[in-house]
């Protein structure tokens, strides 16, 4: 299986401008995402969809392979179509790894394409990790998935699901009620996906769908139109960079790892 990774890049970000180029120890946001899907096993070739020349010279000086794609283009999975049309070469599947996501872990991307390798038919994969604390349920940038008994997904959202009720009531907040090894039950989403090809030109031609604009996550419109979407698990949590106050946490992921100093 020859795999295609590709890193859809912005610059300009509304809440976060530049962000890409943003310095995460040391290095370019960019070049820690670009350095863990060259490692990833099963990768074969590695390039960066980006709208700007200035993050396009950058991967350029760390060695990296930069792609220009139009600036209108709405979304990173439009990018990443894109860069696969520009390149014009065969690839049986393509990764869509955020570039905002300075601690994925290459095992993780690697999971991914295990996946996809491992079942032919699978038109879509993921990734997902434990929870490491259930304040992280309530967060509504962590995105939980849920999934069927074949590890595909069920559903994802911004809300804790699946919801854990108690026996004497319901209240929006299960904490006080939780058992610590019930966290076990919950899945939190990774920014990274795996498409055949014909699935990904399919799916940008699909409108976006009303639970993808309410949720504001993309990967539902597969879903309502019926395409599975394998989970791949892996134990390396990921951060996505949303904002200037994340920068510091990443950080701290990649020391935690041996990474940074």
């Amino acid at each position: 299986m020859r795999t295609l990774a590709v890193l859809p890049s912005r610059f300009q970000a509304s809440r976060f401008p530049g962000k890409p180029l943003t310095l995460i120890a040391g290095r370019p946001m960019i070049q820690w995402v670009f350095e863990a899907a060259s490692q990833a096993k099963g990768v074969d070739r590695v390039v960066v969809a980006t709208d700007d020349d200035r993050i396009a010279t950058t991967v350029r000086a760390f060695g990296g392979e930069a792609i220009l794609t139009d600036p209108a283009l709405p979304s990173g999975t439009d990018r990443t179509a894109a860069a696969l049309t520009a390149l014009g070469e065969p690839f049986d599947c393509v990764l869509n790894i955020q570039g905002d996501e300075p601690a994925m872990h290459p095992e993780t991307i690697a999971a991914v394409v295990a996946l996809m390798e491992a079942q032919p038919d699978l038109p879509m994969g993921t990734a997902a990790c434990p929870f490491a604390h259930v304040d992280e349920l309530f967060n509504p940038n962590a995105v939980k998935v849920v999934v069927d008994d074949h590890s595909r997904a069920l559903y994802f959202s911004r809300s804790p699901i699946p919801y854990l009720r108690s026996s004497a009531t319901f209240e929006p907040d299960f904490r006080p009620w939780m058992k610590p090894e019930q966290l076990t039950h919950f899945k939190r989403h990774l920014g990274l996906y795996a498409y055949r090809p014909e699935t990904l030109r399919a799916f940008t031609q699909l409108p976006p769908h009303p639970l993808e604009l309410l949720e504001m996550l993309e990967q539902l419109r597969a879903l309502a139109a019926g395409i599975p979407i394998g989970v791949a698990h892996t134990p390396f949590p990921s951060l996505g960079v949303d904002v200037p106050g994340d920068v510091a946490a990443a950080e701290a992921l990649l020391r935690e790892r041996g990474l940074a100093r």
